[in-house]
């Protein structure tokens, strides 16, 4: 019987040694994933949020949820801080008023508020321009004066700028991803 098992597992390692043989001799033109202790060091960031429509704020919540997961799963030890400043027309959705409409999103911002500690600046000038007073908001926002004044005193603590950039991904997929065979 143990002969069998030393028999079968040098089958196994013959086998796996040839196709690691034949493979190493193949190029292939594969991207390579880079991936290291030093890929995602510990950091902190701030989004910055001037997006075009309260409906944006889910995808740009994405953004931070892919943040977040890069750092779980490839970063374990490293420590990622992360600041959102709302300074344009997507602060609406902040104001208790739309939160009936937006329910589904104002519930994952509370839960990256109460989950990873993630605050939520939104800009006072551009909450009055839309007629909002300082009522108008939940206690886990915090309003700031100047939402440009309050990323430029982030950024001179250390913060790293990240741009949300809120793009339609639908018909790019459809016209340009990857086709199924």
């Amino acid at each position: 019987m143990a002969n069998l098992k030393k028999l079968f597992l040098f089958k196994i390692f013959v086998v796996l040694l040839f196709t690691n043989l034949s493979l190493a001799g193949e190029k292939k033109d594969v991207a390579k994933f880079e991936i290291s202790d030093e890929t995602y060091p510990s950091v902190k960031v701030v989004y910055d949020w001037n997006l075009s429509s309260p409906e944006d704020v889910n995808q740009a919540l994405n953004y931070i949820s892919n943040h977040l997961k890069a750092y779980t799963e490839y970063s374990p030890l490293a420590e990622v801080e992360i600041v959102v400043v709302s300074h344009g027309p997507e602060l609406a959705i902040f104001a208790k008023q739309n939160h009936p409409k937006f329910k589904d999103v104002i519930e994952r911002i509370k839960s990256f508020h109460e989950s990873y500690g993630i605050s939520f600046y939104v800009c006072y000038n551009a909450a009055r321009a839309l007629g909002f007073s300082k009522e108008d908001f939940p206690s886990f926002v915090i309003l700031t004066p100047a939402g440009v004044a309050k990323l430029a005193a982030l950024e001179e603590e250390g913060y790293r700028l990240v741009p949300a950039v809120v793009n339609k991904f639908k018909p790019v997929k459809e016209k340009y991803g990857k086709k199924s065979k």
